[in-house]
Formats: C-alpha cells, sequence, structure tokens
C-alpha cells in the first residue's frame, strides 16, 4: 500500500477531524494494523516440492 498525495490529504483530514476522537483514533490503528501487518500474505520460498523427479529425468 503505497501513500499518494491523496491518501495523505485524506489522513490529515481525518486526523483533524474524527482523529481527535478516542473511539475513532482506536478504530482506525485496528483498521491499519489488520490491513499492513496481519493482512500479509506468506513470503515465497523455493521449494524442490514443487517440481516432478520424473520431469527432471527426461
Amino acid at each position: 500500500m503505497l501513500m499518494t498525495p491523496g491518501k495523505l490529504i485524506l489522513l490529515r483530514l481525518f486526523n483533524l477531524s474524527l482523529g481527535r476522537s478516542a473511539f475513532f483514533s482506536r478504530l482506525l490503528r485496528k483498521v491499519l494494523i489488520r490491513l499492513l501487518i496481519k493482512g500479509k500474505k506468506g513470503r515465497y520460498t523455493q521449494c524442490s516440492r514443487y517440481f516432478d523427479i520424473r520431469e527432471l529425468e527426461n
């Protein structure tokens, strides 16, 4: 998730208006944690199990 100028402006507007409320600031924090940290897929790792040994013999 890249921060574009539009997203930065929206974040600033949120901070100036609803972000001052404890409820909304905690809600934003939970959403961002879920999106940025917990929502990530596992890393790609190479593994020999993806190949069938019969394909390599020929």
